[in-house]
C-alpha cells in the first residue's frame, strides 16, 4: 500500500470509529453481512478497465459490508492515480466521514503480469508485516496488519494483466470485514 494512504488512516480512524460518542451518530459495530445465499443480486459484468475505485464499490455498499447502522454513512473520495515506472496504475478510494478517512479501496492492474499470481501473493506476505495467507479469495490473498491498519489484498488474472485489490482499514476490524469488501469487488475485475 502506498504510504500517503496510511495517513489517510490513521488520522481517520480515531474520528470515524469515536463517532457517538458526542455526535449523532453512534459508532458503528461490525455485524455479519447477509449470508450469501439470501437473494443477493447478481454480480455485475467485470469491466475490462478500471477507471475508478470507487465505481467499483460506493460508500453505501461499503457501510453494508461492514455492518454498519442505518444511521451509519460514509462518504467516498477517489484519490489521484498512481501510474509507475513499470506500467502498473494504483487507483485508490478513501471512505469516511467529517474529513476523515477510515477506509481505502486500493485496485491495480499490472500488465503481462497474469502469470505471477503466487510471487505476488508470496512477495507482499513476505514484506515484514504480520501476515497470513487466505484461502478461498481470489486467484490469491493475504491479510497483514501494518502498525495501526489492516489490510486483506488480493490477486486474480484478467486476460494478461494481474489486478490487485485492497481493502485497509483500522486493525480494530477483524480480517474477514475487512475481506468483504475485497470479495465484492473482485466480482468486478
Amino acid at each position: 500500500m502506498p504510504k500517503r494512504i496510511g495517513s489517510y488512516l490513521l488520522a481517520g480512524a480515531t474520528v470515524l470509529l469515536a463517532a457517538g460518542c458526542g455526535g449523532e451518530e453512534p459508532a458503528p459495530t461490525w455485524k455479519a453481512a447477509p449470508a450469501a445465499s439470501e437473494s443477493a443480486p447478481k454480480a455485475p459484468p467485470r469491466v475490462s478497465t478500471i477507471s475508478s475505485a470507487c465505481e467499483l464499490l460506493p460508500a453505501a455498499q461499503v457501510t453494508e459490508l461492514l455492518g454498519g447502522n442505518g444511521k451509519t454513512k460514509l462518504s467516498a473520495e477517489e484519490l489521484p492515480a498512481e501510474k509507475q515506472e513499470n506500467g502498473n496504475v494504483w487507483r485508490h478510494c478513501a471512505y469516511g466521514r467529517d474529513g476523515k478517512q477510515a477506509f481505502v479501496l486500493s485496485v491495480a492492474t499490472m500488465p503481462d503480469r497474469s502469470e505471477t499470481v503466487e510471487e505476488t501473493i508470496d512477495a507482499v506476505a513476505k514484506a515484514g508485516q504480520k501476515s497470513q495467507l487466505i484461502d478461498d479469495l481470489g486467484a490469491g490473498a493475504v491479510g497483514y496488519l501494518e502498525d495501526t491498519t489492516r489490510s486483506v489484498l488480493a490477486v486474480v488474472p484478467y486476460r494478461k494483466d494481474l489486478r490487485v485489490v485492497q481493502f485497509t482499514g483500522p486493525a480494530l476490524v477483524p480480517q474477514d470485514k475487512i475481506a468483504d469488501p475485497v470479495r465484492r469487488v473482485l466480482t468486478r475485475v
